[in-house]
């Protein structure tokens, strides 16, 4: 499966411990259509991502079960959300007390529920797992899968939100910062962005382009960065519910890009009304 476009992207953080350290881990939740458009739910643990592949935990196991809904989206109703939910806090315990793993994330899709470990070794842990859903869920047919994933392909091509997406969530933030400040979205206001570039003929070009939508230029300076060393800071009177400004900030994204320059993100006033 490959992710094809953004549908709706939810965040939260979880204060857990990160593997092998006393600090926060960190999740994201999203979900994107997949195969024939379909939306497909994934969380994923992301803090962990610059420490992989990491080499002891060379098998990635995937299992789960399939359910039904009524819905036609795939996702589930309140009360198999429910089961879904017991079962992967179920899934995480049995793991634990079975195997040295590292818990990566759920993919929701098609009725299917399936959640991801990466484990040291394969220590008969399937049949722990057989024994697991005849006993307790025999009326729904699982899904077990235990492979070789030393580049944890996995984590890091699949469940891993693309860089669209991620630029999605870091917009998703900024509005719902917006909004627990007390902000409906529905003024326009100044909206600043940044972006720099490692030539300045090229910033100059690239200021020519916004200019002709509109944006105006705060200024623009050389900075301390030797990789993009010039930098220009520009604004213009927007709308700032998500689906505006996203659009906003995807196309002055790859307008930088076709300058060789990096999009910097935006910042804005709350707007009461």
């Amino acid at each position: 499966m490959k992710k094809l476009s953004i549908l709706l992207i939810s965040v939260f953080l979880s204060n857990l411990c990160v593997f092998g350290q006393n600090e926060v881990e960190s999740w994201e939740s999203y979900i994107a259509s997949y195969e024939e458009n379909k939306p497909g739910s994934t969380t994923v643990r992301m803090d962990i991502f610059n420490q992989t592949p990491i080499p002891e935990y060379q098998y990635v196991l995937v299992t789960g079960i399939k359910y039904e809904s009524k819905r036609e989206d795939g996702f589930p109703e309140d009360e198999t959300f429910k089961l879904l939910h017991k079962l992967g806090d179920e899934l995480v315990e049995l793991m634990n007390k079975n195997s040295e793993n590292i818990f990566v994330g759920s993919f929701m899709f098609e009725y299917e529920r399936l959640e991801y470990f990466y484990i040291k070794t394969d220590n008969g842990i399937e049949n722990k797992l057989k024994e697991f859903y005849n006993s307790n869920y025999p009326n729904h047919e699982h899904y077990i899968n235990l492979k070789k994933d030393t580049n944890w392909s996995y984590y890091r091509e699949f469940l891993y939100p693309s860089q669209e997406i991620m630029e999605y969530l870091g917009d998703q933030r900024v509005v719902e910062t917006l909004i627990e400040a007390g902000d409906n979205l529905i003024k326009a206001r100044r909206v600043d962005h940044w972006a720099y570039f490692n030539d300045e003929s090229k910033m100059e070009s690239f200021k020519k382009e916004i200019k002709k939508l509109n944006f105006k230029i705060q200024n623009s300076t050389k900075t301390d960065d030797d990789s993009t060393p010039f930098m220009v800071h520009f604004y213009r009177v927007d709308k700032v519910d998500l689906d505006t400004i996203y659009s906003i900030t995807s196309s002055l994204r790859e307008l930088a890009i076709s300058y060789d320059g990096d999009y910097d993100g935006w910042e804005t006033s709350v707007e009461k009304e």
